[in-house]
């Protein structure tokens, strides 16, 4: 390893992975990297292979390794200066135990994570002056453990929070992403920037989840039409909630846009669902029907579709 910064990667699945990859390909960081099971296994003996967009074989003496439930490495404790949770959104809390152990007074910590509910867990556990907004719209998954497949190349989007750190105290993050070839895109506004990508994952994933269908298939009319209204749903409640949101033309002709753009891709909910493994329907879903409840409104298409996917997950 090289480089001064110490980046750790908590979490490290197919996102988690492929950014643990290339920022130690760049030699410019330090990477820590957290993973478990047969998947950490092969991080440790035989390094981490990226396939598709890019091919890349990353020696396991490239970075720090770590292994949850085995042995989680001590060597970033007080040290890492930017701490990176990729984990199933279940994962977060318990991986923020292990980042409170690796951070200084002036580490920042982000995740990455799909769902709501993180960001106000992260300021309330590090304090609002650690905690960047960030989403990922890099596209990847896992043929085997050890391998990832980038399956389409994307941006890692870091926004700023009310409170909260500002954008120009991690310009030195922001110059190693980009030189890692990783896209940083820097958002003036963070909370938008995640409800922007929570509103296109809640009217995608349940409903490919449900159906079984790839994205390209929910542009048909109806099951279209279908996703638009269990998106302004949320997005009704994103408003009541303060966030400036797109006009609902423009979030329909986003969902539109992204679904054509992944129209052979397969959700993440959906291959959750196919593996028996839980969803993330609590973080996306639920959470818009437990907000809106606050308000005393209802959603009920975002009511149905967390109901029918927690029954199918629990048999």
């Amino acid at each position: 390893m090289s480089g001064n910064m110490k980046i750790a990667i908590l979490g490290a699945g197919s996102i988690g992975s492929l950014i643990a990859a290339k920022l130690a390909s760049s030699k410019l960081a330090q990477v820590l990297v957290h993973a478990r099971g047969e998947h950490a296994a092969k991080l440790a003996l035989d390094g981490i292979t990226i396939t598709g967009h890019q091919e890349l074989k990353i020696s396991p003496d490239a970075y720090e390794i770590s292994i949850a439930d085995v042995m989680v490495n001590d060597i970033f404790d007080g040290a890492a200066d930017y701490v990176l949770i990729c984990s199933k959104a279940n994962q977060v809390e318990k991986l923020f135990e292990i980042a409170k152990r690796m951070c200084h007074i002036d580490t920042k910590v982000l995740v990455l994570s799909n769902g709501l509910g993180h960001v106000e867990k992260c300021k309330g556990t590090f304090g609002p002056h650690r905690t960047i907004a960030a989403t990922t719209t890099h596209g990847a998954w896992r043929p085997s453990p050890g391998v990832v497949n980038w399956a389409g190349i994307g941006a890692i989007n870091l926004g700023e929070l009310p409170f909260g750190a500002n954008l120009t105290e991690i310009q030195d993050f922001v110059d190693l992403l980009e030189q890692s070839g990783l896209n940083p895109n820097l958002q003036p506004d963070g909370m938008a920037m995640i409800w922007s990508k929570i509103l296109l994952n809640i009217a995608i994933n349940p409903i490919a989840a449900i159906t079984g269908l790839s994205n390209g298939a929910l542009l048909e009319n109806e099951m279209f039409e279908t996703c638009v209204e269990v998106m302004l749903e949320g997005a009704k409640i994103s408003r009541l909630e303060g966030i400036t949101t797109l006009d609902d033309a423009t979030l329909i002709d986003n969902l539109r846009v992204v679904l054509q753009a992944t129209s052979n891709n397969q959700c993440s909910m959906l291959q959750d669902v196919r593996q028996g493994r839980d969803t993330e329907i609590q973080f996306l879903n639920r959470q818009i029907v437990d907000r809106a409840e606050k308000y005393g409104v209802s959603t009920p298409l975002n009511q149905l579709l967390s109901q029918l996917v927690e029954s199918i997950t629990s048999y």
